[in-house]
């Protein structure tokens, strides 16, 4: 069965982190985070997200760092903030790490932030990514657009980060409505079925493009609207200030929320609903250079239940 691996080249250089993606795989997709594929083999598709408005925008970075599975920083001096902020983003997410370059500086930078498993590379030739195929079930699939095709109806593209069968009913989100699988292409090609990780065409049987075409997500009738659990404010950021807005980013998807804090517990009111995660970001929408937009990681009680 056909699975896929998701990876993010992470840099203050969107042009270093295009071109280390070049070396990996081959530009398919330049929707504001562009996509580079390249089949492992013939069951493993590797997709290699770039996001492409970072520094000046923290959205999109968050988003595909939090739906990766391997994140890839490439490291160049001068050091400066925004490499603090990344590096914080990639120990607070705790995911499979490589770092490409920086030398003995970012050798210390890396370990003073507390990583112990983090594979330190010369060249992005040296990627390998053997062994790091993720056998998980997060329940939903990922969307980033939708659109209507002739003939087909409403078809939608993300990554499947759950089993999806043809026929397969999801809810879809925002909307809350069910909906059903009618057929499933990766790279033009006609699936029964794929396996988590697998970038996909959804085509969605009887679904009004009116009614989905604002869908950033599939979910397998678990989402939530509030969250509570137990919230850890991150270093170097603003904190967070009761009442205040902020983005609250989990597996690729985000929702603006307002949070109450007490204590160590906080709780957050979603504007849009989420699917279930074990934890969840919570990041500033500010440009403040100055500090990290990363400012909190809120652990779910949600997921427990």
């Amino acid at each position: 069965m056909l699975k896929g691996i998701i990876a993010a080249v992470l840099s203050k250089s969107k042009e270093r982190a295009k071109g280390v993606a070049e070396k990996i795989g081959k530009l398919e997709d330049k929707n504001g985070i562009e996509i580079y594929y390249r089949k492992l083999d013939q069951d493993l598709l590797l997709s290699v997200l770039v996001p492409t408005d970072y520094p000046e925008s923290i959205i999109d970075l968050v988003r595909a760092a939090s739906l990766s599975d391997v994140l890839i920083y490439y490291a160049e001096e001068p050091f400066n903030s925004f490499d603090g902020e990344l590096i914080l983003l990639m120990k607070t997410l705790g995911k499979r790490t490589m770092i490409i370059g920086g030398g003995d500086r970012a050798r210390k930078l890396i370990s003073d932030a507390g990583f112990s498993n983090a594979l330190f590379l010369e060249r992005p030739e040296d990627i390998s990514f053997e062994g790091n195929d993720a056998n998980s079930d997060d329940g939903y699939a990922y969307i980033d657009r939708v659109f209507p095709v002739k003939g087909v109806g409403t078809v939608m593209l993300g990554f499947a980060k759950t089993n999806i069968k043809a026929h397969d009913r999801f809810i879809s989100l925002p909307t809350k409505e069910e909906i059903e699988i009618k057929s499933i292409q990766v790279l033009d090609v006609d699936y029964k079925e794929v396996d988590y990780g697998t970038r996909v065409g959804l085509a969605i049987k009887g679904g009004d493009y009116n009614k989905l075409k604002d869908v950033y997500a599939l979910t397998k009738g678990k989402f939530v609207e509030e969250i509570e659990g137990e919230i850890e404010v991150l270093p170097w950021s603003s904190g967070l200030k009761n009442g205040f807005e902020y983005h609250v980013h989990g597996g690729g998807c985000y929702s603006p929320g307002t949070i109450e804090v007490e204590g160590k517990k906080a709780k957050v009111k979603l504007k849009r609903p989420l699917p279930v995660r074990a934890e969840y970001l919570i990041v500033s929408p500010s440009d403040n250079a100055k500090r990290s937009r990363i400012v909190g990681r809120l652990i779910s009680s949600a997921s427990r239940i």
